[in-house]
C-alpha cells in the first residue's frame, strides 16, 4: 500500500531534485565565470611566453581531432575523451612551453653573463649590459632581456623588472643570478667581481648538472622504455592479429578500459619522473 512513508520518501526526492534544478543554473555560471578567467590568465601567460596562438584555437584543435578520431577509429568514446582533454590542453601546452623555454634560456644565461661583465668592464653600467643581451643574442633569452628593459624604461625599478623575469621562467640558476645582482645593487661593492663569480659559479654547477645528468640517465631510459615498449607490443598485436584485437577496440568496456590504461600510465610516467629526478 502507498503509505506515509512512501509519501514522505517522495517528497523529500522531489524537494531534492527542485534544489538542484535550481542550483544547476548557479554551478553552471559559477564554473563559466571561473573558467572564463582562467582561459584569459592562460591567454596572457601565452603571450607573454611569445606564443600568438589563443587557448580557444587549441581547444578547437583537440576537438577537431577527437572528431577526427571518432571517425576513422569509430570509437565515439575516443573521440569524445579526446575532445574533452582539449579543455586542460592550453595549460598542459604552457607548462610544457614554460619547461622548454627556461631549460633554452638557461643554456645561453652563460654566454649572456660574460656579454654583461664584458659591458662592464667596458665601462657601461648593468642596464647596457642588458640591452646588449637583449639586442645581439638569440632568442629565447634575448626575448626575456628585452622584456626587462621594456619595463625598465616605462618606470619599473631594474630590480622588480628581473625579479619578474624569475616568475616567467622557472630556472633555479637564473634566480641565483637575479638574486645575486640585486643584492650587490643594494649592499654596493665591486659589480665585476661579483659577476666573476657568477659565472664560475654556474659553470661549476652546469657541470655538476651533466654529472647528475649522467648517473640518472638509466632511469630515464628506463621511464622511456616502459612507457613506450607497451604500446609497441600492442601496435606489433593489432597488425598480426586484427581480427582478435578488433573486438577488444570496438566494444564500449575494451574502448573505456584503453582511456583507464592511458591516464594511468601517464600517471605513473610523472611519479617516476619525480622519482629519478634530481634538483640541485
Amino acid at each position: 500500500m502507498f503509505d506515509l512513508t512512501h509519501l514522505s520518501v517522495l517528497i523529500a526526492v522531489f524537494t531534492f531534485m527542485m534544489m538542484v534544478v535550481k542550483l544547476i543554473p548557479d554551478l553552471w555560471t559559477t564554473y563559466r565565470e571561473r573558467y572564463q578567467t582562467s582561459t584569459a590568465k592562460t591567454s596572457r601567460e601565452l603571450t607573454r611566453f611569445f606564443v600568438t596562438i589563443k587557448p580557444g584555437k587549441i581547444m578547437l584543435i583537440a576537438a577537431g581531432l577527437g572528431v577526427l578520431l571518432g571517425i576513422v577509429s569509430g570509437s565515439w568514446i575516443l573521440g569524445i575523451a579526446l575532445a574533452i582533454s582539449g579543455v586542460f590542453a592550453p595549460k598542459i601546452f604552457l607548462k610544457i612551453w614554460r619547461d622548454i623555454r627556461a631549460r633554452q634560456v638557461e643554456a645561453q644565461l652563460m654566454d649572456a653573463l660574460i656579454l654583461v661583465n664584458n659591458s662592464l668592464r667596458s665601462g657601461l653600467d648593468i642596464a647596457a649590459g642588458i640591452e646588449r643581451v637583449a639586442t645581439t643574442m638569440k632568442p629565447p633569452i634575448s626575448e626575456e632581456f628585452g622584456l626587462v628593459m621594456n619595463s625598465y624604461r616605462l618606470g619599473t625599478p631594474l630590480e622588480i623588472a628581473l625579479l619578474d623575469m624569475t616568475d616567467r621562467i622557472p630556472s633555479q640558476t637564473l634566480e641565483t643570478v637575479i638574486y645575486a645582482i640585486n643584492i650587490q645593487r643594494e649592499t654596493g661593492g665591486n659589480i665585476i667581481k661579483t659577476f666573476e663569480q657568477l659565472i664560475m659559479t654556474i659553470r661549476d654547477e652546469s657541470k655538476l648538472q651533466k654529472k647528475v645528468s649522467a648517473m640518472t640517465s638509466q632511469g630515464r631510459t628506463q621511464i622511456v622504455f616502459l612507457a613506450v615498449f607497451p604500446w609497441v607490443l600492442a601496435l606489433a598485436f593489432f597488425l598480426m592479429a586484427r581480427d582478435m584485437m578488433m573486438p577488444a577496440l570496438q566494444s564500449t568496456i575494451g574502448q573505456i578500459v584503453l582511456i583507464f590504461l592511458i591516464v594511468w600510465e601517464g600517471i605513473g610516467i610523472l611519479v617516476t619522473k619525480k622519482v629519478v629526478e634530481v634538483r640541485l
